[in-house]
């Protein structure tokens, strides 16, 4: 689909106009250039223009030479300047300025030309020749040329062009990438090709170019663009290539020089003879597809082929939590086509929608090479949705990107919005920008792996679209919406195998999908506040980050409260005020929260919006169920009386109008005011890095630096200090390791290890006494120890064991197995420890087949290993439920903190930490003590 925004200049509705030209050359000039220094023609259409437009000023310093004859406009690449013809034909004072010049959209003419492409096309591509050699003679074919040269010559993004095609989507989109053939990798032709084969004639008569397609990715010039091929070309057909190049430098230069394929801009000049008043018009044209889809990670799906391969790469944006469960599936997919892949991760909790955090991702896409014209791939909710998108915006002024929704609020929502944003000073979306993807991807099976809290929230985005623009949609969730929720749409348990349920889920995502973007595509910019998909986001914003409450929950008391005001106005009856209420209710939305109690700051925020809206509060409500409405008119003392009523109606509901898991905190996400920075005087010091703060906000000469140094360096001194002393034994470990460095290089160099050990990977006296303060205060008997180094995390948790304890440990070092059995063998708890040495993996798979559990796990291995052993621990039960699981070096050297790329060992310890968050079986704690340590319980 595009979304086009256009103050058109000619008569009639601006929907209604042409949106690359006002005046489109009939067809008979297709492919011709226009006769050089002949403009009468083009007067003519101007004069017709320029009658509807003799209005406003703009007054502009500067000049416009008015001399120029068509063929040095040529020449100098300028736009098209006209005298327009005043009354009695007599010459006006106005010049007309036009940009582009494109042929009509004839849709039986552009057919017959594809057809008969695809028919000369299709034995060229089962030759036996070279891929290479195949793709020459392909584009030498006279009819394959004419038909690129005709399609490059489109308004492919008219509202004509999407008109003559609209029955064939799929084709449409084709054809407004072949346009900019010249500048389109091989490999992607070859694409198109294919694409409109199978749209035209069918499976069958595209299977050769799918062939072709295949063969020729596997050459090393794929990604190169066609018109590197040129001089390749026999010198006719090379000839007319440049002809129609050259044409298109001012006919519209987007077809040969451009930024983006998905974007493009028209305007409108008007100019007096002495240039002292200029009145212009300008737009600009996007294009956006969306999909829902299945499996978009298997690969058979080319979805994301499509877009990458061509361009030989892929940078991603991917939520913290998506790679902890998909990334291997993220990686696979990528390295099984050949695609290389760069990753940049970030997290999509509402606490990190800072706009540093939109500082982080454009510091990474430049360091990855991310280029303009390459579209980013941002994988994740609505929180990645937002700021990467963000960045997209802001990088180079203009990146597009491609949207992969793997949450219910990205996927019908803030994925294919315009609307990219991040948070600031407290207020929500302070800093925005418009920028929609130009490929939106709605996969549901992603949901299966959701939090329900997450979905439970991204279901108020559904509803929103459901009072406001369907009320069949409405219907639907009154009937199916628990049952949605029960099985995540569709991804879990029984459901999966029910073709009518599935059928359902599919029509719910679809619908709440094509009402969202109905009511946001036609207004993209915001330029007026009639928006039905604002509904549910007057008031809360102004205690959504207050509150801790999830978004979707928050919007539920909004839209709760929208839904009463409508039934106060007269706009809906009582029976449906019910029903809305109900449907909120039934999904366990919040419809009041203790915080709306605090009239005086939802007036606020009511004051806010106006201001935000334009000085009107246009607040979108229902008028009917299923249409929408706005309210413009409510007082400060209406609004609080109304509150106040409104209350009393959400206590008769469930849980007294509460949602179920309505707070952040609740589903494992952090609360947004967690990054918040309190003002310096209102500071307390708690905790050592309260103090350092404070110092270093003092002054900034060096020795404030130096003393807070001291004080970092004396943290870790001071609770050792005030901890429970080691045993002699453990002392002992830890002076003997110390020493080891040497020992482990040698033993590197000589290939006796695997990998370079260091003396640093002791866990440390602090971090003994907290284990096996767990040991006793657990009554553990149990214990599995992954790692064993130099055997101190091994004796301490022997030590506290009763005499009847067991530790096993496991190490894939056979030196350090060795080492860490001498430093225990003098120890009187020896006989408690029994080492394994392997890779932990087979060796876990072994406990397990033998029926092992245990009552504590302390994990400290290779970081890029700790979740794909955590999945092990909990999948073979080897972590029994009632157990506590331990994880050191979780903050990994404070590598997040810093905002920069994560070194391998730092992406391991969060795919760990954003793997615990989202799963319900354990609850976790994480202690900055030393380089961080995870608890975490398991409950069930």
């Amino acid at each position: 689909m595009a979304c086009t925004k256009c103050a058109s200049l000619s008569s009639g509705p601006a929907f209604l106009q042409p949106v690359q030209s006002t005046r489109p050359r009939p067809a008979s000039s297709l492919g011709q250039p226009p006769v050089q220094g002949d403009m009468s023609s083009v007067a003519a259409a101007g004069a017709a223009t320029a009658s509807a437009t003799a209005s406003a000023v703009l007054a502009v310093a500067g000049a416009v030479s008015l001399g120029a004859a068509s063929g040095r406009r040529r020449a100098a690449k300028l736009p098209k300047v006209v005298r327009l013809q005043g009354a009695q034909n007599m010459p006006s004072p106005t010049l007309e300025i036009n940009y582009y010049e494109l042929d009509a959209v004839e849709a039986p003419r552009i057919l017959s030309a594809v057809r008969l492409a695809i028919k000369m096309a299709s034995p060229i591509v089962q030759e036996s020749t070279s891929p290479e050699e195949r793709l020459l003679k392909l584009l030498s074919e006279p009819s394959v040329q004419s038909m690129l040269t005709t399609v490059s010559r489109l308004p492919v993004f008219s509202k004509e062009m999407a008109l003559a095609f609209k029955d064939d989507l799929d084709l449409l989109l084709a054809l407004k990438q072949l346009k900019y053939f010249w500048n389109l990798p091989q490999s992607q032709l070859a694409i198109l090709l294919e694409v409109m084969a199978r749209q035209l004639e069918g499976p069958s008569q595209a299977a050769p170019f799918q062939e072709f397609l295949r063969v020729l990715t596997q050459t090393p010039n794929h990604a190169k663009n066609i018109k590197h091929l040129r001089d390749e070309l026999p010198a006719e057909v090379k000839a007319e290539y440049l002809r129609n190049a050259d044409y298109l430098e001012t006919a519209d230069a987007h077809a040969v020089y451009p930024t983006s394929i998905y974007r493009q801009c028209d305007g409108f000049t008007l100019a007096t003879k002495d240039a002292s008043t200029i009145e212009a018009v300008m737009s600009t044209t996007l294009t956006t597809t969306i999909k829902i889809a299945r499996k978009v990670l298997e690969p058979s799906n080319h979805l994301l082929y499509n877009i990458y391969k061509p361009l030989g790469r892929c940078v991603a944006v991917v939520d913290d939590k998506v790679d902890a469960i998909y990334g291997k599936e993220l990686d696979a997919y990528f390295a099984g086509h050949g695609i290389e892949f760069k990753k940049i991760v970030s997290s999509g909790n509402e606490a990190d929608k800072d706009i540093r955090d939109v500082e982080r991702i454009l510091v990474s896409l430049k360091k990855a090479g991310q280029g303009r014209h390459e579209p980013l791939l941002v994988v994740g909710g609505g929180v990645i949705a937002d700021i990467a998108g963000f960045a997209a915006a802001l990088y180079s002024r203009n990146t597009p990107y491609v949207m992969l929704c793997t949450s219910i609020v990205s996927g019908i929502d803030a994925g294919p919005s315009p609307r990219v944003c991040c948070n600031g000073f407290d207020y929500k979306n302070l800093y925005g920008a418009y920028h929609p993807p130009v490929l939106t991807i709605t996969d549901r099976g992603f949901w299966k792996s959701l939090h329900p809290g997450w979905l439970r929230h991204g279901v108020a985005e559904i509803i929103k679209m459901a009072v406001m623009k369907d009320l069949s949609l409405f219907e639907l969730v009154e009937q199916w919406g628990p049952k949605c929720l029960e099985t995540k749409f569709g991804t879990v348990g029984d459901s999966v195998n029910d073709p009518a349920f599935q059928d359902v889920c599919d029509l719910i995502v679809g619908k709440a999908m094509e009402g969202y973007v109905r009511s946001e595509y036609g207004n993209l910019w915001e330029t007026h506040q009639c928006r039905p998909h604002a509904y549910g986001h007057t008031w809360c914003p102004g205690y959504e980050l207050p509150s801790g409450m999830l978004h979707g929950q928050a919007v539920g008391t909004c839209m709760g409260f929208g839904a009463y005001l409508a039934m106060k106005s007269d706009f809906i009856p009582e029976i449906e005020c019910q029903r809305i209420l109900k449907v909120i209710s039934d999904c366990e939305l919040c419809l009041w929260h203790p915080i709306m109690e605090d009239g005086a700051a939802i007036w606020r925020s009511q004051v806010a919006m106006i201001e935000k809206r334009g000085g009107n509060l246009a607040a979108p409500i229902p008028r009917p169920l299923g249409e929408s409405g706005y309210l413009n008119d409510l007082s400060e003392e209406m609004l609080l009386q109304r509150l106040q009523e409104y209350k009393s109606i959400c206590l008769s509901y469930p849980r007294q109008g509460r949602g179920v898991e309505e707070h952040c905190t609740e589903v494992g996400l952090a609360d947004p005011q967690s990054n918040k920075v309190a003002p310096l005087e209102d500071r307390f010091v708690v905790t050592p890095t309260d103090l350092m703060i404070i110092t270093l906000t003092k002054t900034q000469d060096m020795a404030a630096v130096g003393e807070v140094v001291r004080m970092l360096d004396g943290v870790d001194g001071m609770v050792v200090k005030y901890s429970t002393q080691p045993s002699e034994a453990l002392r002992n470990i830890s002076v003997q390791t110390a020493k080891t460095n040497p020992n482990w290089a040698e033993m590197e160099k000589k290939g006796a290890t695997s990998k370079l050990l260091e003396a640093e990977m002791i866990s440390g006296q602090a971090e003994g006494q907290l284990l096996q303060l767990l040991v006793k205060f657990g009554k553990v008997k149990k214990v599995l120890d992954i790692g064993t180094f130099t055997g101190y995390s091994s004796l301490a948790m022997a030590e506290a064991l009763p005499e009847d304890g067991r530790v096993v440990t496991l190490e894939r070092q056979e030196e350090a197995a060795k080492m860490a059995a001498e430093n225990w063998a003098s120890s009187p708890h020896a006989g408690k420890i029994e080492s394994r040495v392997g890779e932990a993996q087979a060796l876990l798979q072994a406990l397990a087949s033998q029926g092992e559990s245990f009552d504590l796990v302390f994990l400290d291995v290779d970081k890029p290993g700790y979740f794909a052993l955590y999945q092990t621990l909990m999948e073979t039960g080897l972590l029994r439920v009632g157990g506590l699981l331990a994880v050191d070096n979780t903050m990994y050297k404070g590598e997040e903190l810093t905002g920069e790329r994560l070194s391998v060992n730092g992406e391991g310890a969060r795919a760990l930490n954003a793997g615990l968050l989202a799963d319900d079986r354990v609850l976790q704690v994480m202690l900055p003590l030393r380089d961080g340590l995870t608890l975490a319980f398991r409950q069930h």
